[in-house]
């Protein structure tokens, strides 16, 4: 069995679709790749937990629906797939405007549901990796200025920036604490003397 197989059995598979042939055909080749399958319709508000992906049947009069359930899909929500009937200008721009990361043509067809859902795993996996890495820049950039304003609080004291750097890697080493964290308590303390002071006056 290829890896990317592998990687597609024991899914946790929500389909919302139609309770017609069509839908059967679905939840049934689902079932044959390894996925576990549920379906739900009409249209939910919300999705329910542990869902790994969505088939979402996009017709033109349950668009309302769509827009509602898609509003509360988060970053870290499930791998999207649209399934569509043909390029109908108002679905055309929702699936645009949404995260999916797979569109399938009805009629649906084995090998294209495969294939769709082998790809549409392969995207979602690297977008939730561009996220951490984007979180993780944030949040070194934030400890960087934290650091960075901490200095500048301790040089006011008559330390150079390589002393205040020393001050500020030391004491935090002993409050056992990351040196961001210590830098950005630093910080804080700063502020809160500065409004006592100002209330004084």
């Amino acid at each position: 069995m290829s890896a990317f197989l592998r990687d597609l059995r024991g899914l946790n598979v929500l389909t919302v679709n139609p309770e017609d042939s069509e839908g059967q055909f679905l939840i049934t080749h689902l079932r044959r790749i390894g996925c576990r399958v549920n379906s739900v319709w009409p249209i939910p508000d919300t999705l329910p937990p542990a869902v790994d992906v969505v088939f979402l049947s996009i017709h033109d009069e349950a668009l309302p629906a769509v827009r509602k359930l898609l509003q509360s899909v988060k970053d870290a929500g499930p791998t999207m797939i649209a399934i569509v009937n043909y390029e109908n200008p108002a679905i055309l721009q929702i699936v645009l405007e949404s995260r999916f990361f797979a569109v399938i043509e009805r009629p649906l067809r084995a090998f294209g549901l495969l294939a769709n859902l082998a790809i549409a795993r392969t995207l979602w996996k690297q977008y939730q990796q561009t996220l951490k890495d984007s979180h993780r820049y944030k949040r070194r950039a934030l400890g960087d200025q934290a650091v960075a304003r901490a200095k500048v609080i301790l040089m006011a004291s008559g330390l150079d920036e390589s002393q205040a750097h020393n001050e500020i890697r030391t004491r935090a080493q002993a409050a056992r604490m990351p040196i961001e964290a210590f830098a950005e308590s630093i910080v804080s303390g700063n502020a809160v003397s500065s409004e006592k002071a100002g209330a004084m006056r």
